[in-house]
């Protein structure tokens, strides 16, 4: 069974959320009303990100690096990123 890539980008977009919570909730000790507050913003943010990929036409590729690996390496990079924001 081969896995398209929006469901790829699904699975690596639901791992990073769920990671994210988990190291803000019990890592960094946000407190639970600022971090639900604020996972409401990067659920949209995520949405955003697998709805991408099937907003456009599976043939047509908008750059070169239009792929499932380069959307989830970029959904990874910001889920790092949000929490070195909060780690500051």
């Amino acid at each position: 069974m081969k896995l398209n890539n929006q469901l790829i980008v699904s699975i690596v977009t639901g791992i990073c959320l769920i990671g994210l919570v988990a190291v803000l909730k019990n890592v960094l000790l946000i407190p639970s009303d600022i971090l639900s507050r604020d996972v409401i913003v990067y659920i949209i943010i995520y949405i955003g990100f697998i709805t991408s990929l099937s907003a456009k036409d599976n043939t047509k590729k908008l750059f070169k690096y239009d792929t499932a690996l380069f959307w989830s390496i970029l959904i990874i990079l910001i889920t790092l990123a949000i929490i070195a924001i909060y780690a500051i």
